[in-house]
């Protein structure tokens, strides 16, 4: 956006030592739309952290990068001549309770009329569970009878409410090429769509389709064999990795292992019906590259 068109607002850029002594170590905070009282955008930091996205801003008032939607929403409320409101949502926290905080508004925006957050990945340790989630224990768990040499995890945003479960989990992704490739029926990789630690949809990719961004799209046929079962032992070493909104690739021996092959540094095999590990090879294990304050 041209600087002639937008200025820079927000003239208060920094925390008086007495005001962040009230709110330090460690705060939860949000950037909120004054037009509309929409929260566009959540965050947790210490010092000057929320300042930092008003800096950043105004030195892309004058830049000719493609600007990502947080930005895009601090230069509309700027062409206004209106600040954009910085709320501290929890102050006094410590890492532990900044992360909680911080993912609970996350999910509770998003499911409310409050529209999408700008926040470029989902809620990094959210612990949120719907009703009908809790029925996962109802299912039984994975333990395919044959052998999968990559299966693909993907998370079905729920926030995509008008697109079916394929459409949800199927783009878009960045997919390695060693992981795209097209094999047998026994070598063939799958993809399968997660909610609430269940399968709501699997598919034999049979496509992969380039989108922009170096992002992927897979094409793929129904494959019941994996759906409607409950995947949360398979999930829960890489629980971190998952939950914060990226996908996993996983395989199976079909004699009832499993070990993931992306989302976790360790490629160690682990029983698909208990925690623990269980080691069945020498080999070394294989690393992967893959109370509210109003701030006027």
């Amino acid at each position: 956006m041209n600087e002639s068109i937008t200025r820079a607002m927000n003239r208060k850029r920094r925390f008086e030592p007495g005001e962040y002594a009230q709110i330090g170590p460690k705060y939860v905070y949000a950037l909120q739309d004054p037009a509309d009282q929409r929260i566009f955008y959540v965050g947790q930091g210490t010092r000057n952290r929320v300042f930092e996205h008003l800096d950043r801003a105004e030195i892309l008032l004058q830049s000719r990068k493609r600007l990502t939607p947080k930005f895009e929403a601090i230069h509309a409320i700027w062409s206004k001549t209106k600040d954009v409101q910085l709320i501290i949502l929890a102050g006094g926290l410590s890492d532990r309770e900044a992360d909680l905080v911080e993912s609970a508004t996350l999910d509770a925006l998003n499911l409310s009329s409050n529209g999408e957050l700008t926040n470029a990945i989902a809620a990094p340790h959210s612990s949120m569970v719907r009703v009908e989630d809790l029925a996962a224990s109802a299912y039984q768990y994975v333990n395919p009878g044959r052998r999968y040499l990559k299966i693909l995890l993907f998370p079905a945003q729920r926030r995509q409410k008008n697109k079916d479960v394929y459409e949800r989990c199927r783009r878009s992704w960045k997919v390695a090429k060693k992981h795209r490739a097209i094999g047998t029926e026994e070598q063939a990789s799958h993809a399968v769509a997660i909610v609430g630690g269940v399968s709501v949809g699997a598919y034999r990719i049979t496509k992969w389709n380039r989108l922009e961004d170096d992002k992927w799209e897979f094409e793929g046929i129904p494959h019941a064999e994996l759906e409607k079962l409950n995947w949360r032992t398979i999930i829960k070493p890489a629980m971190g990795y998952w939950q914060r909104g990226n996908y996993l690739i996983v395989e199976f021996d079909g004699a009832g292992l499993f070990r993931i092959v992306r989302g976790s540094r360790k490629r160690l095999w682990m029983s698909c019906v208990e925690q623990s590990e269980v080691t069945v090879t020498t080999q070394r294990a294989g690393f992967l590259q893959p109370d509210q304050f109003l701030i006027s």
